[in-house]
């Protein structure tokens, strides 16, 4: 309970933890950004499948591939796939540390990663500076967030997910 008050009464501190969260919520969102088109795409694969009434043949090997999602395979070099280590994956701090190179095979890693971060937790901090403490701030900061990772994935692939773009909807207006 003393941290809560702490962050309500320090605006410094109310910050710092603002923009330490988001740095690692904008980690997770380069995560998001990249995968969740990919799952997609794979279940959308297996539904044509099931839908063509192709399911009673064979799975091909491209149907029989391991678990992808959120949180496995973990993160590694698309290059050499070196695991990345939890020293490796410190938003932004890593990356700079690294020189923007993979420890292992010295690829280069997209500057995007900590661009996305960074600014993930600026944003925040803006939005919590703005809105102050309470339960308004950690709304807006999902929803924040939310849009950082469907403008990303929009981006990439011009198709803005369902499973983002509904519970947004219906949180704007049950909220409203």
């Amino acid at each position: 309970m003393e941290f809560f008050q702490l962050l309500e009464q320090q605006p410094l501190w109310f910050y710092s933890f603002i923009f330490l969260l988001a740095l690692l919520v904008g980690s997770f969102l380069n995560v998001v950004i990249y995968r969740y088109p990919i799952m997609l795409k794979k279940q959308w694969q297996v539904e044509c499948v099931e839908y063509l009434s192709q399911d009673d043949q064979e799975p091909s090997a491209d149907q029989e591939r391991e678990r992808f999602d959120l949180i496995f395979p973990h993160s590694h070099c698309p290059n050499c796939q070196h695991k990345i280590t939890p020293l490796e994956n410190i938003p932004v701090i890593s990356w700079l540390f690294l020189r923007g190179k993979c420890s292992s095979c010295k690829t280069s890693i997209s500057l995007r990663y900590p661009i996305v971060e960074f600014s993930t937790a600026c944003l925040s901090v803006l939005v919590a500076y703005k809105f102050g403490y309470g339960s308004t701030t950690f709304c807006l900061l999902g929803f924040t967030w939310s849009l950082i990772c469907l403008s990303l994935i929009d981006f990439d692939t011009q198709f803005l997910p369902d499973d983002i773009t509904l519970p947004l909807l219906w949180a704007g207006l049950l909220a409203s």
